[in-house]
């Protein structure tokens, strides 16, 4: 059976620009990257595409050369205050480079205000043909999938979707029979780790999602029964930052164990949905 499409996640390769980033997902296999071109915390590592000329024609020189393509860029915080003019750029950007898709978290208590926002990043990336992913996590104000289904059908947004990581579902206290009813068109990318059946205490939850995640396969999540209940034909991302976990490993090797491990679950998933 054909190895499928995967993608791979950002998230553990920050230290990579873009174009190193790109070059070494592809030798590893993968079909398409997600780009990090806004921080997802303040201080946090981001590569702004839109500001650094050199930087945008040396990774539009790297998807030309190896054919990866960028899936989705990231990662738009959605607070009360946010600035979509300040947005635009990046939402452009990200469609220069071949983009579909604009990740997003939120980030305010008031539901009805992240709705709002999150209607206006839809607006605006729409202009520049992106879907919006937003990104339920349980140390953030938008924790569950409820939640998110919420904001994105209040929305009312036509290119709004839901991006579901394996991780975030089951800490969160969701599982894949959450996902049974879940509009088909709601459902956005699909990041793919694993790790232990037991969650860490409420206040590592974070920690666990950006240091300790696990290969898909290694750990107890139900990884097959997600694939089953999204269905085929979806966008799948390896998200699984190795770094802390495997310091010794190079950049392109910790990426070539996440393809191996990611393909064998993927593999695996698909000929239980055959049969």
């Amino acid at each position: 059976m054909p190895v499928p499409a995967i993608g791979l996640a950002p998230l553990g390769f920050l230290e990579l620009a873009p174009p190193n980033f790109v070059a070494i997902a592809a030798e590893a296999g993968f079909a398409s990257v997600g780009l990090r071109t806004r921080a997802a915390v303040p201080g946090g590592a981001e590569y702004p595409l839109a500001r650094d000329p050199a930087l945008m024609r040396d990774t539009l020189r790297l998807i030309a050369e190896t054919g990866v393509r960028v899936s989705s860029i990231e990662q738009v915080s959605l607070f009360r205050d946010t600035a979509f003019d300040i947005l635009r750029p990046m939402l452009e950007a990200g469609a220069r480079i071949g983009a579909t898709r604009v990740l997003c978290s939120g980030d305010e208590q008031d539901h009805a205000v992240v709705a709002d926002r999150f209607a206006e990043l839809c607006a605006a990336a729409a202009e520049f043909g992106l879907m919006v992913d937003l990104e339920f996590m349980p140390f953030r104000a938008v924790r569950t999938l409820e939640q998110a289904r919420d904001v994105v059908v209040c929305s009312r947004a036509e290119n709004a979707a839901i991006a579901i990581d394996a991780l975030h579902l089951m800490r969160s206290g969701g599982s894949p029979s959450s996902l049974a009813g879940l509009e088909p068109k709601l459902v956005g990318c699909i990041q793919l780790c694993d790790a232990p059946a037991v969650a860490p205490s409420a206040d590592e939850l974070a920690l666990e999602a950006r240091e300790r995640r696990l290969l898909p396969g290694a750990g107890e999540l139900p990884l097959e029964a997600i694939l089953q209940a999204v269905g085929a034909g979806r966008s799948i991302d390896a998200e699984v930052p190795l770094g802390h976990a495997m310091p010794d490993l190079t950049p392109l090797e910790r990426a070539r164990r996440i393809h191996a491990a990611t393909a064998r679950v993927l593999v695996a998933g698909r000929q239980q949905i055959e049969n």
